[in-house]
């Protein structure tokens, strides 16, 4: 009686253990459901292959671009906004935690999104501090779109619900309503809303000599 019970309470508890088996391997499966961009080691071993750069080829870049953009712009800049001390922006700053919430923030609510697009700027003269009138970027994500017969990559933000590709905006921006501030203005104000997809706001550094 007594190994009867001991094998009742082994199978009781082997029974369970298979219970607790399945519900994790549904609980698996519906995270897997839940968040189908997970990556993979395949990914990393792509992206090592295809976007990972050594060192020497990043100071080659960014030395490259100090010559033959920023040495160039420099005194033009100084001028333009009456500064002698303008130095223009070379990096751009966001925290980790910024980065993978900006992650999830796209896979939630912009479905379909398939890359980012990495736009250039200049931060407008009204923003107090060290980024006023610097280069900035400003990141959204993009969907496949067919443009003058050719399929492009094309970033996109929402208004009020509605899509809108960044290109179109611009073009409206600058050809629809050129040396027209009133215009600008108007065809602007339609566009704002407190939520959207385009990343922006990180912090702004200057050449590494000037810090």
């Amino acid at each position: 009686m007594k190994t009867l019970q001991l094998n009742l309470s082994n199978f009781g508890a082997t029974f369970l253990i298979l219970i607790a088996l399945v519900i994790s391997s549904c609980s698996m499966e519906k995270d897997k459901e839940q968040m189908p961009n997970q990556v993979t080691e395949t990914d990393i071993k792509e992206l090592r292959a295809n976007h990972i750069i050594p060192l020497n080829k990043a100071v080659k870049q960014y030395e490259k671009y100090s010559k033959q953009r920023a040495d160039l712009l420099k005194d033009t800049l100084k001028k333009k906004y009456k500064n002698e001390k303008f130095s223009d922006t070379r990096a751009v700053w966001f925290d980790i935690q910024t980065i993978r919430a900006y992650l999830a923030y796209i896979d939630k609510y912009a479905e379909g999104a398939e890359g980012f697009q990495f736009y250039f700027g200049v931060s407008s003269d009204k923003v107090k501090g060290d980024a006023k009138n610097h280069q900035t970027f400003f990141v959204a994500p993009t969907v496949s779109r067919v443009v003058d017969g050719k399929t492009i990559q094309s970033g996109y933000t929402v208004v009020k619900g509605d899509t809108i590709f960044i290109s179109d905006a611009i073009k409206k921006y600058e050809l629809g309503s050129k040396g027209r501030s009133v215009q600008k203005a108007s065809f602007l104000n339609l566009l704002q809303d407190e939520d959207g997809y385009l990343l922006n706001a990180g912090s702004l550094n200057p050449p590494f000599d000037d810090n």
